[in-house]
């Protein structure tokens, strides 16, 4: 099952679970079957395998691809055909313990022979072949290989912020001479994580590229992004509501629209699979509430990128984010008796985790494609379940009576939080004679509310009629 993680992985290799970029085939490449396939896609597939079959699967695909080679290409053609072979070949046997682990439950051992092996084919410094995509996504499964174990070995990055970014940047430095190649990777990582993430507290990565040749033109925009990012906001109050490593966790406080006084308050949490988001990111909700007199309140919370976060850091800075935000009731001019919760994907699960966990001081709820049932996630149970029964972090199985009243947006081709879920979360809800509204989009999946204008004006409409219904 692909709940909450399944798009946090761009920011690790360039790819989805979901929906992978798959090269472009060009003269260097052959269109292959599924049987045969050597892309992110196909390893996904072989996935579950045990280690020794998926490396002899493996190995069987390129050798056939490699035959399969036209015999009219030039010497220099074959050449290079080989060449994307080889790198596809390698990312995926360098991937394939991660996702393995991830999920499966498996572990693959740390020094695996057939990863070593591949590793070893690598040419950090290949300057020639920097914009060839079979490269990059290689040097990409190389870095989040290589970055996981530096976040987990290494005192330094176990404190602080942007920790992935700073072991990508780390094992760049350790690995690659060439400043062009360099250069190249350090410009990538930075405008993928500013634009997954934001820009709080880069400035030493863009200082670091920087001095390794990275485009001026790039670290203008990186260095307009950073200042953006750290000046005191125009359009609303940022409060620090914890701090952690050092750093300021702040939530972003939107006053009503209008006179308003005691007015009611929604906490939004953000998406990203745990791993990435910013807490900007609200597709239509915010402002739909804020123009109905809501307070809003944006929360910024430990992610994996940022803090090599985890589900559970999450979830307690969640409910400090809503205590912080009750106790400055008064400050904030808000009902403290009135507040939601809502959030988009994984931040649709956080806020439905708070409305069933900590229903005594959440009275309403707003999901946009949100996951309902963690303890079914292969990757949630590794990661969580060592230290918490998930079963008892699952809104779907702990929803009760004292639950409050819910509003859920959910597209019925979701694929990466089952609709199905949704459906079951509305169902109880009913059953137990919660007011409840499963709004549901036949199609536009699980980012259906950025694809289209009409979704949206029906989300803020049905949106006002359910605080409406609450006499709110």
């Amino acid at each position: 099952m692909h709940l909450f993680r399944s798009f946090c992985l761009p920011v690790f290799l360039g790819l989805s679970l979901s929906v992978f970029p798959a090269s472009q085939p060009g003269a260097q490449e052959a269109v292959v079957d599924q049987e045969h396939d050597l892309s992110m896609r196909g390893m996904i597939r072989l996935v579950h395998e045990k280690p020794a079959q998926f490396n002899k699967l493996w190995t069987e695909r390129r050798r056939s691809q490699e035959r399969a080679i036209s015999p009219k290409l030039s010497t220099s053609g074959r050449a290079a055909a080989l060449q994307n072979v080889q790198w596809q070949w390698a990312a995926g046997l360098i991937n394939y313990p991660y996702f393995h682990q991830r999920e499966t439950g498996g572990s693959v051992t740390a020094n695996w022979q057939p990863k070593r092996e591949a590793i070893k084919t690598i040419q950090f410094n290949d300057e020639a072949s920097i914009e060839q995509s079979n490269y990059q996504l290689l040097i990409q499964a190389w870095l989040h290989d290589s970055a996981g174990q530096r976040v987990k070995q290494d005192p330094a990055l176990q404190r602080g912020d942007n920790r992935w970014l700073r072991a990508n940047f780390s094992a760049l430095d350790t690995a690659i001479s060439s400043h062009n190649v360099k250069a190249h990777f350090m410009s990538k990582l930075l405008a993928e994580h500013i634009d997954e993430n934001g820009a709080k507290n880069v400035l030493p990565q863009i200082l670091d590229a920087e001095k390794n040749g990275v485009a001026p033109e790039q670290i203008t925009k990186f260095r307009a992004a950073y200042e953006q990012e750290m000046q005191t906001p125009k359009d609303h109050v940022a409060h620090t509501y914890q701090t952690v490593d050092g750093v300021d966790l702040q939530l972003h406080v939107f006053p009503a629209k209008g006179d308003v006084k005691d007015a009611p308050v929604l906490l939004w949490f953000h998406g990203g699979s745990w791993s990435t988001g910013h807490w900007s990111y609200c597709p239509i909700v915010c402002r739909a509430l804020q123009n109905r007199g809501f307070v809003v309140v944006q929360v910024e919370y430990r992610t994996s990128q940022r803090f090599d976060g985890t589900p559970l850091n999450a979830l307690a800075d969640a409910e400090r984010a809503i205590d912080w935000t009750i106790a400055h009731s008064s400050e904030l001019q808000i009902n403290p008796k009135k507040l939601m919760v809502g959030g988009f994907s994984s931040g649709g699960a956080l806020a439905s985790q708070m409305a069933v966990l900590n229903h005594t001081k959440v009275s309403a709820a707003a999901y946009m494609s949100g996951g309902f049932d963690p303890s079914k996630d292969t990757w949630y149970n590794s990661v969580v379940g060592p230290l918490r029964d998930t079963k008892q972090l699952s809104p779907l199985l702990m929803v009760n009576r004292n639950s409050p009243p819910q509003i859920l947006f959910h597209a019925k081709d979701d694929e990466m939080c089952a609709y199905q879920d949704a459906q079951s979360l509305a169902s109880k809800l009913t059953a137990l004679e919660i007011p409840n509204r499963l709004v549901t989009f036949e199609q536009g999946g699980h980012f259906f509310v950025f694809k289209n204008p009409a979704d949206r004006q029906r989300i803020s409409t049905e949106l006002t009629s359910f605080v409406e219904q609450l006499k709110w």
